[in-house]
């Protein structure tokens, strides 16, 4: 019975309870600042109930794990908004009654002074937790902070009659005696409190100013926090809240990257990953099970866990198990103990793990198979949270070979591949590695700009601009996936939509008219025709041929000219034809250029130019079973963009490609 008391702590319960975001916040700061800011970060988790006892109760020593530490304190949930005042109230008592309990033991010399503000700071954890009602039996939390379980009953005795308690162990009493005099108006001159001193040597007069002191501390505090009662009036700033916490969940995110990034094999992973169970979501109790050679559900060792359950088999099918169905499904899946109608096999992995509730969730792993973890005690729902999905992301990131360098495929017959020196060549891995680092740059703005969109307001103007910058970071992130998609397999089918041409000419202008033609001093017309039917195309496709034109127009016009966007109709060898053509009052190009312009080149620009721009787009247009051509004479320069209509293209496209009819 001592076992399955022990089993239903549940420590996730404690992840759910509500910090300070005043704490939160410098040890956050502190914690930026290394290892030289040890001890003031060590001093300021102490004054907050919750994540003091977190960190007591981690296995791991954290000055070696940083980044797991950034993550749990960035996803630590905090009191706002309506809730701020009462939680000051419960926080204010915390604090007086562990610095008093403190205080009481050095001066009475008969208790451990950490003990008793241990003690004294967890005295009222029901408190903080945001679940109604709330978890029972808070006291139990610290039953593993000293073998004799002292400090768990001077937490669950505390509010106690004093003269239930004289014979007590003394941290019980000093709390006891502490929480009186911090709640009780007058509490000093009771006949209780004075005996009760007096068993611990002290006067009244004494514990008057002790009591005094500690009241002190606790203003100091509350305004270095931010948790005086003025200060604590709910305010409507919900586009700062949701800033704080998108910055928090992309910060968490990057934690834990770099947390996982410190595995140097398969077995440090499933380490990492325990080590964050425990400290971001309180799963003491966790296994692995992946398809063994038979196809069954078998565990693994990745993950130490009771030797009875390599003798479970679960075949992938059974729709009953709640491992089965998260395979099947790439879903979490919930079990809960003494359910009528659940699969016998999860009753028997929830008791051989000694918890009362699964959660199982499928797992990438190392080598091509996908297993399934299996998660005790788990809160209900955890599958749903981010902070959830970003720990498991990164391990399954984490848990991918690196890939080796591999030689340069063939170039296709239809693009000519400029020669380059052998010292110029990127590597594979060089390749995917860099695509793997731009990808976070590209989720921070994402979330900023959603972040300036709650800000802003409903602006019309400036709600569209933001969704097309929000657009084109996307198109960004799609661009850099595809880099390595399709090196290694056949590339997929491509997936075509209606597009309305002038709506993405119409589209470019206006996302590149204040950051790339008014500042080049560059007039831009457009003369759209609205007879235009939409074309079957890949949409960031005509968009990146069309930037490309436009930008090397821009810079063909040194000193500023005029641009023009034109949409047309026209008859070509007797097909219907859609004519997009973009035209400069540039100089033109020279003879020499004109004659190799559509060939890969060194760039003669400089800076970030290849050489390839128009190469590429050529090779776009292509794609789109159209036609690129140039013309230039010293007027200017005039790009011609001819694509099939859907009626001529109905009889080329290939089977594989999937249109879909949902015009943009």
């Amino acid at each position: 019975m001592q076992e399955l008391s022990h089993n239903s702590l549940k420590k996730s319960a404690l992840t759910a309870c509500l910090c300070a975001p005043g704490v939160v916040a410098e040890a956050l700061e502190q914690l930026m600042r290394g290892d030289a800011a040890q001890a003031e970060f060590i001093a300021c988790v102490r004054c907050d109930p919750v994540l003091a006892l977190r960190l007591r109760l981690q296995p791991v020593d954290f000055s070696l794990q940083q980044d797991l530490l950034r993550a749990l304190l960035l996803a630590a949930p905090v009191a706002s908004g309506a809730a701020q005042a009462g939680y000051a109230a419960h926080w204010r008592q915390s604090i007086g009654v562990a610095h008093l309990a403190q205080a009481l033991a050095v001066r009475a010399g008969v208790a451990d002074a950490g003990a008793a503000w241990t003690a004294g700071l967890a005295h009222n954890l029901a408190d903080y937790s945001d679940a109604a009602p709330p978890p029972a039996h808070t006291a139990d939390w610290l039953a593993e902070l000293d073998a004799d379980g002292w400090l768990a009953d001077a937490v669950r005795y505390h509010a106690e009659p004093l003269v239930r308690g004289r014979a007590a162990h003394p941290l019980v009493r000093i709390v006891q005696l502490a929480y009186q005099l911090v709640t009780r108006a007058d509490a000093v001159d009771s006949v209780d409190v004075r005996a009760a001193l007096a068993a611990l040597q002290l006067g009244a007069g004494e514990a008057v100013q002790l009591l005094g002191d500690s009241q002190t501390q606790v203003r100091q505090l509350a305004q270095r926090f931010g948790l005086i009662d003025v200060m604590m009036a709910p305010t409507s700033g919900g586009g700062f809240e949701r800033l704080a916490r998108l910055y928090a969940a992309q910060a968490a995110q990057s934690a834990l990257h770099s947390h996982f990034r410190q595995a140097s094999g398969t077995g440090q992973v499933f380490a990492l990953l325990q080590n964050a169970l425990r400290a971001l979501f309180g799963i003491e109790r966790a296994c692995l099970f992946a398809p063994a050679g038979d196809g069954t559900l078998q565990m693994t060792q990745l993950i130490p866990a009771a030797s009875g359950l390599s003798a479970l088999a679960i075949p992938p099918d059974d729709a009953h198990s709640a491992l089965s169905r998260a395979l099947a499904r790439n879903a979490p899946q919930q079990f809960e103990r003494g359910e009528t109608d659940a699969a016998l096999v999860d009753e028997q992995i929830a008791r051989l793990l000694g918890v009362s509730r699964l959660m199982c969730q499928s797992l990438a792993l190392s080598d091509g198979r996908t297993g399934v973890l299996v998660a005790g005690d788990a809160l209900s729902g955890l599958g749903q949270s981010p902070l959830w999905r970003f720990t498991l992301a990164e391990c399954a990131e984490a848990l991918m070979p690196l890939p080796l360098a591999m030689p340069s495929p063939e170039p296709a017959t239809s693009i000519q591949a400029a020669p380059a020196a052998p010292s110029d060549d990127i590597s594979r891995d060089r390749v995917r590695r860099a695509v793997h680092e731009v990808a976070n740059p590209l989720t921070i703005m994402r979330n900023y700009v959603n972040l300036l969109s709650d800000r802003l307001g409903a602006d019309s103007a400036v709600q569209r601009d933001l969704s097309i910058i929000s657009d084109e970071i996307e198109r960004v992130a799609r661009i850099v996936r595809g880099i390595t998609a399709a090196e290694e397999n056949a590339p997929p089918a491509v997936a075509l939509e209606l597009v309305s041409v002038n709506s993405v000419v119409s589209e470019l202008v206006r996302m590149a008219l204040g950051t790339l033609f008014a500042p080049n001093k560059v007039n831009v017309q457009i003369d759209l025709n609205p007879d235009v039917p939409p074309l079957p195309l890949q949409k960031d496709l005509l968009k990146q041929v069309l930037f490309n034109l436009a930008k090397n127009a821009v810079e063909a016009m040194h000193a500023g000219g005029h641009l023009k966007f034109t949409t047309r109709l026209a008859d070509v060898d007797g097909l219907r034809q859609v004519e997009i053509e973009v035209a400069d009052t540039g100089p033109g190009l020279p003879p020499a250029v004109a004659s190799h312009l559509f060939e890969p080149v060194v760039s003669e620009k400089g800076g970030d130019h290849a050489g390839l721009g128009l190469t590429i787009s050529r090779s776009l247009i292509e794609r789109m079973s159209g036609h690129l051509s140039c013309t230039s004479t010293p007027q200017g320069t005039h790009f011609l963009i001819r694509l099939p209509t859907l009626h001529n293209s109905e009889a080329s496209l290939d089977n594989t490609l999937r249109v879909n009819v949902t015009r943009i």
